[in-house]
């Protein structure tokens, strides 16, 4: 295993999903790829995001990286705009993810034991394992 996303909304699971992440790649030394999709447009060009929630959500992504980084593991960072769910599908294929992890709700959401139609639709259509955490 090479390559793990890890699509991030900044809600309460954020720091699960990234604790659960690490753990996968340590034991299997793989690169981090972390991802928010703005939910938008993508008026730059397809699924490329701009806007000032951008820049806050890409200084977040940062800030998670540095965090990565100084816990010696190979990390980078995408903000992406579009439909959440086609987005991390999209992103997923394009850099030959062996595994999405993400949280099993979305951001606001009432917490139910239901899963999210985003983590639903992922986890139908992603071509690679998807682990959801609680």
């Amino acid at each position: 295993m090479s390559t793990i996303l890890v699509p991030i909304d900044f809600s309460e699971e954020t720091p699960e999903v990234i604790e659960c992440a690490a753990m996968l790649a340590r034991r299997n030394r793989s690169a981090l790829v972390l991802m928010h999709v703005s939910p938008g447009d993508g008026a730059l060009a397809p699924g490329v995001a701009s806007g000032e929630d951008v820049g806050e959500s890409a200084a977040e992504l940062e800030r998670l990286e540095r965090y990565l980084r100084a816990e010696g593991f190979q990390v980078s960072t995408t903000v992406r705009a579009g439909e959440p769910a086609r987005e991390i599908v999209k992103f997923g294929g394009s850099i030959n993810a062996d595994c999405i992890i993400m949280g099993r709700h979305d951001h606001g959401a009432v917490a139910s034991a239901a899963k999210s139609p985003v983590t639903s639709y992922v986890e139908t259509t992603a071509r690679c394992t998807v682990v959801s955490v609680p």
